[in-house]
């Protein structure tokens, strides 16, 4: 019954059995869920953490900017100064004042801090540690001090001096000053954050240990040595096993203490109860991917085997080829659509070589047309240069025009062929040109065309009406003498024949108009002659063959004939 089905059935009855499927695991099946909790608990976790470590950086921030900034104060400045040599008593009342106003500042500030205060060249100190005498001395600052928090003995401190670049020899500074704060304000702020969130954050350093909450946990020890073993950057998290259960870790580096803020929370008993789901929904996963295996290869053997072979006869007709065929490799629809293909393909190809002769018959026609326009142009000068000669009595002109136009019609009347070697264009031009000398003993011409162009073809006439054009136009016109040029160039399979006269020329306008017309239909406004050549190169040669004109650099004209020799090859 099944194989009885078309393909489009099967291919839905198939989608539709691994729809209902999908849609059945997913019912248990709740990963997104999961997912969420996790990003949740993870988000929740470094949130906590970030607003402590926000907390703690912000008081150590304020020692900070203190210690900074109690070198700048008056009372400093004016207890160093050297008058007060001789009197000890009011080095000591100004000694009593900055004292004062440093315990006013621990007053206020949220942690209670330790300030000293040490003057190398009075060699004297000050401190709001009322239960240590500190005395001077002498070689405790021979070394570069630290420029950033340093812990030993279960406290923090730390170092400036005024001026500030003075850290590196501190003996030579004017002041120093020691900011230091017992570990327990951190502890107490662990214990405050645990209180708050209920999760269970320390303080870890890779060499130093840590600093935990007051009631931690076991798993401290755990998660240290998780941590120790880690590449940390400035934040992250990771997740890890304590135990046998879950836990996510979050840390953040601290910028100014170098240690790590990090807390932790179980994930386990949160998640719990979606991890049988989790397992089940891996499994359905396996099941779906053997299926959609199933399901490709029968799409693979009963449509896309069957497209290609579509695919790859329409891109062998786009090309060209209409006598490709196909050959069906199954039988359903996509065979109907093969057979028809192959019919559409011999149909197609029977119109296009109908066209294909059709064309060449027409463009054979069309160039023995544009070639007879030709024919009479050419004949009707000549005969009214024989004409114009016989009357003034010039009898070796009419005789040499006599010749030549003998000539002229044994040349295009001798063969069918209506193309012609450049050799013997050049021969019709040369004799053409030596009946104009003689008619115009002020005109000479030169030709310069290399052998190696003689035997490419050309259509036949197509160098006499550039020329004919030169003389009427360019070198009749003006009293002085004028000389023609025709010269030749082989260049990459390129032909071009150059006819440049000293003529009176022609304005940009005038040469605008003329190639302008080159493209346009013939119509009784413009001359023939030129416009057959250029269209006769054309239809012969292609786009790139037909006239070039250009100002010559002698005043006149230069036409350049250009045309891709292929019909040689």
């Amino acid at each position: 019954m099944f194989a009885r089905l078309n393909v489009f059935t099967k291919i839905t009855l198939l989608f539709v059995s691994l729809l209902v499927l999908v849609l059945f695991l997913y019912t248990y099946s709740n990963r997104e869920s999961v997912r969420v909790i996790e990003h949740e608990i993870q988000t929740n976790t470094t949130n906590r953490l970030s607003s402590f470590a926000d907390s703690v950086e912000s008081n150590i921030y304020q020692l900070s900017l203190y210690g900074m900034s109690i070198g700048q104060d008056s009372s400093i400045q004016e207890y160093q100064r050297p008058d007060y040599k001789n009197e000890p008593y009011e080095r000591v009342k100004v000694g009593s004042a900055i004292l004062e106003k440093m315990n006013l500042y621990n007053a206020a500030s949220k942690w209670h801090s330790t300030i000293t205060l040490y003057f190398p060249r009075l060699q004297k100190v000050i401190s709001t540690d009322y239960y240590a005498y500190i005395p001077y001395e002498t070689g405790e600052f021979s070394k570069p001090l630290s420029k950033s928090w340093v812990y030993q003995g279960n406290r923090f401190e730390w170092y400036t001096t005024e001026p500030t670049t003075a850290m590196d020899t501190p003996a030579k500074s004017r002041l120093i000053t020691k900011i230091s704060f017992p570990a327990r304000h951190l502890t107490n702020m662990l214990d405050q954050n645990k209180l708050n969130n209920k999760g269970d954050p320390f303080m870890f350093h890779p060499q130093l240990g840590l600093i935990g909450n007051s009631s931690g946990s076991d798993a401290l020890t755990v998660v240290q040595s998780e941590l120790k073993d880690m590449r940390l950057g400035e934040k992250g998290g990771f997740t890890t096993t304590l135990d046998g259960k879950e836990y996510y870790v979050s840390y953040i580096r601290s910028g100014s203490l170098g240690w790590y803020y990090v807390d932790y929370v179980p994930m386990q008993q949160i998640l719990g109860p979606v991890t049988n789901s989790r397992n089940l929904f891996y499994a359905s996963i396996a099941v779906l991917i053997a299926m959609c295996i199933v399901v490709l290869y029968v799409l693979y053997r009963s449509v896309q085997l069957p497209l290609l072979q579509l695919v790859k006869g329409t891109n062998r007709l786009a090309v060209g080829d209409f006598s490709v065929r196909l050959r069906p490799t199954s039988r359903n629809e996509f065979s109907l659509l093969v057979e028809r293909f192959n019919v559409m393909a011999q149909r197609i190809q029977q119109l296009i070589e109908n066209v294909y002769e059709e064309q060449l018959r027409r463009r054979e026609a069309t160039l023995k047309q544009l070639q007879s326009q030709i024919n009479p142009h050419f004949l009707y000068n000549c005969l009214f240069f024989i004409k114009n000669m016989a009357r003034m009595k010039n009898e070796k002109a009419v005789v040499a025009m006599a010749l030549n136009l003998g000539e002229y019609y044994r040349y295009i009347t001798r063969s069918e062929d209506d193309q012609a070697t450049v050799k013997e264009e050049l021969t019709m031009v040369k004799n053409y040109l030596e009946i104009q000398a003689l008619r115009l003993e002020r005109m000479h011409f030169t030709i310069d065309v290399p052998d190696e162009m003689m035997s490419n073809t050309l259509p036949r006439l197509t160098l006499q009406p550039i020329i004919e054009n030169a003389i009427i136009h360019g070198i009749e016109p003006r009293t002085e003498d004028g000389h023609i040029s025709v010269t030749g160039r082989l260049e990459d399979g390129m032909c071009t024949i150059t006819v440049e006269d000293s003529g009176r020329g022609m304005t940009e306008s005038q040469m605008q108009e003329l190639l302008r017309n080159l493209r346009k239909p013939l119509d009784g406004d413009m001359g023939c002659g030129t416009w057959n050549v250029h269209q006769r190169l054309s239809f012969l040669y292609g786009e790139e063959a037909g006239l070039r004109y250009r100002h010559s650099p002698g005043g006149g004209v230069q036409v350049c004939i250009a045309w891709h020799n292929t019909l040689n090859l």
